[in-house]
């Protein structure tokens, strides 16, 4: 029975840990986009930012369940093969965010093959995979108190 209690609360320690790589892949573009506006236009007004976070929510819900098709299996390969590494996660992360900008249909608009739009996914994803790294990464293939030193 601890074992399955084990299981249980490494499946929440990823859920929570990639719900946190989700939200950090959102806002970090966001900011982002706020400091290069201000920087260049002087304009420092976070207003925009703020009808952004309107659809917020419905931001989440899609990167969650379309970037899950794609970071799923390696996040099971990690756990399957005890990959702990941060390389490993920042790499994935950046890759996921790439992937998802250029393959589903609408979330990058006409950007696609923008270096800077490229840039700002491979910052998005690196800092998603360093979270999940953070949160769960760095216990990859571990049960809680299963695996020794």
């Amino acid at each position: 029975m601890s074992r399955l209690v084990a299981g249980l609360k490494r499946i929440a320690i990823i859920a929570v840990g990639y719900i946190a790589g989700v939200l950090t892949s959102i806002l970090v573009p966001v900011l982002l986009i706020t400091l290069l506006e201000g920087i260049e236009y002087g304009n420092w007004s976070l207003v925009f930012t703020f009808d952004w976070l309107g659809s917020f929510p419905l931001a989440v819900l899609t990167v969650a369940v379309c970037a899950l098709l794609i970071v799923g299996p390696a996040i099971f390969i990690a756990e399957r093969l005890s990959l702990r590494g941060w390389f490993y996660f920042a790499v994935t992360g950046a890759v996921t965010s790439i992937a998802f900008g250029v393959l589903i249909p609408g979330s990058a608009g006409g950007f696609v093959f923008n270096p800077g739009f490229l840039g700002f996914l491979a910052t998005a994803g690196t800092a998603a995979g360093s979270v999940y790294w953070l949160v769960a990464g760095r216990r990859s293939g571990r049960l809680m108190g299963r695996d020794p030193q």
